[in-house]
């Protein structure tokens, strides 16, 4: 695994977005040495797109269009239309940055930022995306600042810029995919020995801004996880064990998916009016430690300077832009910095490089679902239950597993040729759980083993007992089953099996008669019954061949298989004390601790076992 990226998204304390407009020096100078003398080693820098290529249109009678020129009808001095002081600036910060041993991910078209617009005036009354006008001076900025910054030593990637997706409206995926295809190729025109990352938040599997596209196009994929914004997140306080798992379960989502490592870009509590300092400090912690054993390449904070005291707009527009820093208005460092700054020394003390982590299933989102929101209870379920799972899209090409998931499936679930596919996983030896929103599966009886007496577009909600826990459902399709070859598990409270299991070939088919994802979605205290027994029970061939297990619902593991030696990561998911309750039959004496301890793992920290 490559080194774990420790950053922050910057602009200057003094100046915000028009830190460049308002060039510091002496205050960059600074900012820099506090930042990297806290332990960072990465910053993602804004050359904000209206200040770099302050482009305008110059008409003539009748509203013609006679010619482009820079502000204050200056003839441009280079052909893409780049102001020459501000890439002289933009290079002496290069120089500062280096000097402090700081990496620079570049946001290259940065036309959004913080809930404003800064697109060039030429461009004002044209479609970001899809006027040529616009591609044209897009491509003409890559060419002059990727040309002319590319000898930098300082700059480790190229981020297609901060938010595109927000800057303007695509209205198909054809417009999002040939829009992020120019500028990437324009990209790598310029230099094709730097990393292209996304930069995109809020992407999607059916829609118009794509994950599996993204995962095409670019090197790098990102999620900017903030629970405040993003859906289903924030029904739980900060530090409690749905909303910690957040970021991590949205960064192996898009991984999984696009197939290409994802970078957690943007990560941020959302200051002071979501919680106190010291909980935001212990969020960054077992995000730090999550997302390096899952295998992200590393956490950015959102970001380093409050901004309480600027006065242009977006800060004078909207007040939960402001106190969003490590560092607050008197240059203090935040717990939140130092916390970061006690991750890096802990990193450099146990020099370990971590394996790739290994893959226990594969979770299959299937046609016209809450994709994340499935994704990210399902993440859940899997994590409790010891087993750390991947995603792919119905539609993608399957991955080799020994375990699939296929929840809370509606309507026509995937195509007939997907749907043969799994099955013939299945029929090899897989196992497969299924859960049941509205579906049609056809071949239903030979493949799960029930039949289907009626169905109804009637709610139903209830409670049922299972290996001595009781449990809550809720459904608004009631399938009435009989089994035939299947074996019930658990029955409704109406006496219908509502859990079940058939053999299929070699392999095993699970069925739950509810949407337990989708359900728990809406359910603010859902998780508080060992729902996660399920995906247990479903995945016991698995989880019956591993050397170690844990049994801690509130501590998730990763196991990373290397040459010489096998590790296991524990990270606490909650504001208590646990014990992993690591089960190792016969392995006991073979078991090294290199950090923490298991038994008493600390609140959101973690522990590493070699054996």
């Amino acid at each position: 695994m490559k080194e774990f990226m420790l950053g922050v998204n910057y602009w200057a304390s003094h100046a915000g977005t028009d830190m460049w407009r308002d060039w510091n020096e002496d205050i960059v100078e600074k900012d820099l040495k506090l930042l990297a003398d806290n332990g960072l080693d990465v910053l993602r820098v804004f050359p904000n797109w209206r200040d770099f290529q302050p482009v305008k249109p110059v008409l003539g009678g009748g509203h013609s269009m006679r010619e482009y020129r820079m502000e204050n009808d200056q003839y441009p001095g280079n052909p893409c239309y780049l102001d020459e002081v501000m890439l002289e600036r933009f290079e002496r910060f290069c120089r500062i940055a280096d000097k402090n041993g700081l990496k620079l991910i570049v946001g290259l078209i940065t036309g959004w930022m913080s809930g404003r617009l800064f697109v060039p005036a030429a461009l004002y009354e044209k479609n970001i995306f899809t006027d040529p006008t616009a591609l044209f001076f897009q491509q003409l900025f890559i060419k002059g600042f990727v040309g002319r910054m590319k000898g930098q030593k300082a700059v480790c990637a190229w981020d297609l810029g901060n938010e595109c997706n927000c800057m303007d409206q695509a209205h198909k995926r054809e417009e999002a995919y040939s829009w992020s295809s120019v500028i990437v190729n324009a990209i790598k025109s310029c230099d094709q020995t730097r990393p292209v990352i996304s930069g995109m938040h809020s992407l999607e599997l059916e829609g118009v801004w794509n994950i599996q596209d993204q995962g095409e196009l670019t090197d790098i994929l990102t999620t900017h996880p903030y629970p405040f914004w993003v859906e289903h997140c924030q029904r739980t306080p900060l530090n409690s064990f749905r909303t910690l798992m957040h970021a991590t379960a949205q960064t192996q989502y898009y991984a999984s998916v696009g197939r290409k490592p994802c970078l957690v870009e943007e990560l941020g509590s959302m200051g002071p009016m979501i919680c106190e300092e010291e909980t935001a400090a212990d969020f960054l912690k077992v995000n730090l430690w999550s997302n390096w054993a899952n295998g992200s390449p590393g956490v950015l904070w959102w970001c380093a300077f409050d901004q309480t005291q600027l006065t242009a707009p977006p800060y004078d527009w909207n007040m939960c832009e402001r106190e969003l820093g490590m560092v607050d208005v008197n240059r203090q460092p935040k717990p939140s910095l130092l916390c970061m700054r006690e991750f890096k020394k802990q990193m450099d003390s146990l020099e370990l490089e971590l394996p790739e982590k290994q893959t226990d299933g594969v979770c299959i989102l299937s046609r016209g679902q809450a994709h994340w929101g499935i994704a990210y209870m399902s993440y859940i379920l899997a994590v409790q239950a010891g087993l750390t799972l991947d995603f792919a899209y119905c539609e993608q090409e399957l991955p080799e597993a020994g375990m699939y998931f296929l929840p809370s499936i509606c309507m026509d679930v995937m195509s007939k040729k997907s749907y043969f596919d799994l099955k013939k996983k299945v029929y090899d030896g897989a196992s497969l759980y299924i859960s049941m929103k509205d579906g049609f599966l056809t071949e239903f009886r030979e493949f799960t083993g029930l039949k289907v007496i009626t169905a109804e577009k009637s709610s139903r909600q209830g409670t049922f007992w299972w290996e001595e826990s009781s449990f809550a459902y809720r459904k608004p399709y009631h399938i009435r089953l009989a089994a035939e070859r299947a074996e019930v598990l658990a029955e409704d409270d109406e006496g219908n099996p509502i859990f079940s299991v058939a053999s299929y070939g070699a392999g095993k088919v699970y069925f739950l008669n509810f949407p337990m994802e989708e359900m728990l979605l809406e359910e603010e205290n859902g998780l508080e019954a060992p729902c996660y027994h399920f995906y247990e029970k479903a995945a016991e061939a698995v989880l019956g061949k591993r050397k170690i297990r844990k049994t801690n619902p509130y501590v998730g593991m990763t196991l990373h298989q290397g040459t010489d030696n096998t590790y296991a990561v524990l990270v606490n998911y909650s504001a208590e004390i646990q014990d992993a309750g690591i089960l190792c039959p016969g392995s006991e004496k073979t078991i090294s601790c290199l950090f923490g301890n298991v038994e008493q793992i600390e609140p959101f920290g973690a522990a590493i076992i070699r054996f």
